[in-house]
């Protein structure tokens, strides 16, 4: 591999998943999602010695965006959010970049692969690399994101879950946004066999299991 996966684990109640790709020739340094706490930050980007140069958005709930101001201008890094998720949500924030569905990103010698998969929101993204898939709330190593918010469809998410199955190899990785139970870094192929919303071949059926009443609570991505 080209690069190397960091993580920081967000100790709030969302306990967000924060990543960090580093290209290994160049040390440069993409962060998906912002959440945690600078200190955090801060703190892996001087012990490992990254040069932080990108941030990757894969959606602009606030627990995902998150100290991105705050980054952006202490790194001088681009910012990086679908365009379908800007011109949705009007969303702005310091140094901002669009993209569009399957663009590529360059991080020194590696190629991250920006996979646009609404659901949870209008523009919700995952982010591509040779052996690791990061899908923020798209997709759990449990389940799915919720789909009851502003832009979320239940019905784009089973077109996102569909497009996921096809597009990504079984041995490549899977670091999601959250993480209850499992820890980050399974096989596709085991969300592929574990993952009930990976089992559903009816759009229907995955529509109203997904909108089901009486979720409430932060569990409710099963």
């Amino acid at each position: 591999m080209t690069y190397e996966v960091f993580s920081i684990k967000d100790q709030s109640i969302t306990k967000n998943n924060v990543y960090l790709i580093m290209d290994k020739k160049t040390r440069h340094t993409a962060i998906v999602d912002t959440g945690g706490t600078m200190k955090q930050i801060r703190d892996i980007v001087l012990e490992k010695e990254l040069v932080l140069t990108m941030v990757l958005i894969t959606h602009t709930h606030p627990d995902h965006i998150r100290n991105v101001n705050e980054i952006a201008d202490q790194y001088n890094c681009n910012v990086y959010v679908s365009e379908k998720e800007v011109q949705y949500y009007q969303y702005q924030c310091n140094n901002l970049q669009t993209f569009q569905d399957m663009e590529a990103l360059t991080l020194g010698e590696t190629t991250i692969t920006c996979v646009v998969t609404p659901g949870h929101t209008k523009g919700s993204t995952c982010f591509l690399l040779s052996d690791s898939f990061f899908t923020g709330d798209t997709i759990f190593i449990e389940g799915c994101g919720i789909c009851n918010t502003p832009g979320g469809s239940a019905n784009d998410m089973y077109q996102s879950v569909t497009k996921v199955k096809h597009l990504v190899e079984d041995s490549v990785l899977v670091y999601p946004g959250h993480t209850y139970k499992n820890y980050p870094g399974k096989s596709m192929q085991f969300v592929k066999d574990n993952n009930i919303y990976f089992c559903m071949e009816e759009e229907e059926h995955f529509v109203s299991f997904r909108m089901r009443r009486n979720q409430n609570g932060l569990m409710d991505f099963i």
